[in-house]
């Protein structure tokens, strides 16, 4: 049985990277925030090594746009000496107005991923390596901080610190778990989904406003867009 790896960085984004050969295969997902990669992460994944390897790039965002972030990760893949011969954008939750994608990926989803990871194999089995058409342009979007970010109910916050050993982005000191560096701070809710007492959440006036205004325009269903390559 050929040997599978699966290296999660958003537990450690100095993690030991995978040094891949020829015949290898790689897959790398990214979130998307504000339509492109994360600094942090695309800085991560620029220290890989190809060495000639096909990949698959695929990026997941919450039912606004990918914009820019699908083609970023293509080319940073390339740029690592990866040939990439498959490139897919799939939806997920949002992570800051979670109405918005919520119950993503659903089965349809599921179907056209598995529909993509074919897609892939057959590729990679006729030897295609180029023909692939990713959207995006070329210099990529300007990142723009994000003004909210995940409050504490001091009540309710028991300073397990769980969330401050699993935020990537280091934001939140194990001394002071229930304070959150907000020049830091991704955005990403990764300590609201890890809370085991549900003492962080988005709240106040600015945020109900946006969350209104941002249900309002980005709720109509996405799909999920992919491109494998033709030659």
């Amino acid at each position: 049985m050929e040997s599978v790896s699966d290296i999660n960085l958003a537990d450690n984004l100095n993690a030991e990277k995978p040094n891949p050969g020829g015949e290898d295969i790689v897959t790398v997902a990214a979130p998307v925030y504000g339509g492109r990669l994360p600094g942090m992460v695309a800085e991560s994944l620029c220290r890989l090594q190809g060495n000639g390897a096909k990949a698959i790039a695929m990026v997941v965002y919450g039912n606004r746009d990918y914009d820019d972030a699908l083609l970023e990760l293509t080319d940073i893949l390339t740029q690592c000496g990866f040939n990439v011969i498959g490139a897919g954008a799939f939806i997920g939750q949002h992570s800051i107005f979670p109405t918005v994608g919520s119950e993503r990926p659903d089965m349809d989803d599921k179907r056209e991923l598995k529909a993509f990871g074919n897609a892939c194999c057959e590729a990679v089995m006729a030897g295609r390596q180029g023909g692939l058409n990713v959207k995006g342009k070329r210099p990529y979007k300007k990142i723009a901080g994000v003004p909210m970010h995940p409050q504490v109910d001091r009540k309710v916050c028991r300073s397990c610190r769980k969330c401050a050993d699993m935020c990537p982005a280091g934001a939140i000191s194990p001394a002071e778990p229930y304070v959150t560096d907000n020049d830091k701070c991704i955005s990403c809710g990764r300590c609201i989904a890890v809370c085991p007492h549900k003492a962080r959440h988005y709240a106040g006036l600015k945020y109900s406003f946006v969350n209104r205004l941002f249900v309002w325009g980005f709720s109509r269903r996405k799909n999920p867009e992919w491109t494998v390559a033709d030659r």
